[in-house]
């Protein structure tokens, strides 16, 4: 049984057993050695790694709920796994590189170094192409870590000087400007012009309670800005003692570490960490599931809410009276950074539900397995190299529900699965709205 394609049956119960036992919202750990930048050679897989591609026993789930797979670019996390599995074979030339797509792109010129786990277990296309939405890592039953793997091989270009040039320019972006889309850093807090009641900043309210933290969405993208402006009101309106850090606020880092970029998601950090000592920071609002779950995984020390956390708590105790009646159905997308990393699938649920006339109706991939909308991972600001596109697919499945409403929870799920009712012209069936829109309507029109 060792020698054959059986043997997943005695190393299934030791990946079983050696799973890790970091929160899903934690990337694995660094190896602490000088020489190491990144899943580059062989010697750089973990033997954890190691057991778990002979454990895989190609079940398919984990490309079965994989956005890149079904958008038909040359990731499959099984194959990742599998080729892993048979490395040794494959730098032999005695076994091809599995691939579940040929995608035919223009090359980026120049010769590439000797990156062996990247010219023989993922082509440069599929590294960039995962989401991190970690449904494969959620689906799979022996436990095997395909997202981090793909992370930690990102590391290894971003370090070799190999980074696709959009890839670069966002973390340019926010290496200068603090952003993605690269905006004068200076126009973080012009949202507030929006607001219909006056948005107090530390040095404004140096007595705050909560630093709520706007993030770079909801401060510099237009389709979200509304939403910010309405979230203004509503804490005011239910007695939050809150106050945002304004121009000093930076990006949180989130999607840099997942990007690969190690050395700036740490230094965003270091600055934002100094800006939460120096005005006393120790309960945080986040706004988007992205800040949440760093600010909450991978900052030390802090309290950190969703937002939908404390608008659901004002709904509970009376402070936030949900009125008018909206007779219409919707439908709820979960996002990857509050649902899988974070375990939040029934706080949405329960506002919804909450609201008068509102009906609540289940697209057929939900909750853990929601499918993703394709913004993950710095593909928020990129074009996306699959023959299809992931919130083109997603737009079509909300649709398909009859729902009128498609309900989002994440700055990134608004611009992405907006884009895609336009691109797929569903615009007369459906129309994408954050939770915080329908509270708002509910409560004050």
């Amino acid at each position: 049984i060792p020698y054959t394609k059986l043997m997943h049956i005695i190393a299934a119960p030791f990946a079983i057993f050696t799973k890790t036992e970091r929160k899903p919202g934690v990337l694995r750990p660094t190896p602490e050695t000088e020489d190491y930048v990144g899943m580059v050679k062989r010697s750089d897989l973990t033997r954890r790694d190691l057991l778990a591609s002979l454990a895989c026993m190609r079940c398919g789930r984990c490309q079965d709920n994989c956005p890149a797979f079904n958008s038909r670019t040359s990731l499959s996390p099984m194959f990742l796994v599998q080729n892993i599995r048979h490395i040794d074979k494959i730098l032999r030339d005695e076994l091809p590189v599995a691939k579940p797509y040929e995608v035919v792109l223009e090359e980026d010129g120049g010769e590439a170094e000797e990156p062996v786990l990247l010219d023989n277990v993922l082509d440069m296309h599929a590294i960039w192409a995962c989401t991190t939405c970690r449904a494969c890592m959620e689906m799979c039953p022996v436990y095997v870590e395909q997202m981090d793997m793909i992370i930690e091989m990102r590391r290894g270009v971003i370090e070799s000087g190999e980074t696709p040039p959009d890839i670069r320019d966002f973390l340019t972006n926010i290496q200068k400007q603090k952003n993605p889309w690269g905006e004068g850093k200076f126009k973080r807090d012009q949202w507030v012009k929006k607001s219909e009641v006056p948005v107090p900043t530390v040095k404004d309210n140096p007595e705050f309670e909560w630093l709520w933290f706007v993030g770079c969405a909801h401060s510099f993208d237009n389709r979200n800005i509304p939403v910010t402006a309405k979230l203004a009101k509503i804490l005011k309106d239910i007695g939050v003692n809150y106050a945002i850090l304004g121009r000093d606020e930076g990006c949180c880092g989130n999607d840099v570490r997942r990007v690969g970029e190690e050395g700036l998601f740490q230094l965003l950090k270091e600055e934002n960490v100094a800006q939460f000592e120096k005005f006393g920071v120790k309960k945080i609002i986040a706004t988007s599931p992205h800040c949440f779950n760093t600010l909450k995984n991978e900052y030390e020390g802090y309290d950190v809410k969703f937002i939908l956390e404390v608008i659901y708590e004002a709904i509970k105790d009376g402070r936030l009276k949900l009125k008018k009646p909206i007779d219409k159905t919707v439908t709820f997308h979960d996002p990857c950074y509050l649902g899988r990393y974070n375990g939040l699938y029934e706080l949405p649920r329960e506002i919804l539900k909450a609201i008068p006339g509102l009906k609540l109706v289940e697209m057929p991939r939900n909750r853990n397995r929601s499918f993703c909308c394709g913004a993950g991972g710095g593909n928020l600001v990129r074009e996306y190299p699959g023959q299809f596109r992931p919130n083109n697919l997603r737009a079509k499945e909300a649709a398909e529900t009859g729902a009128e409403i498609l309900a989002v929870a994440c700055p990134f799920c608004m611009i992405m699965l907006e884009d895609g009712v336009k691109s797929e012209k569903l615009e007369q069936k459906i129309t994408v709205l954050d939770i915080i829109e329908l509270v708002y309507e509910s409560a004050y029109t």
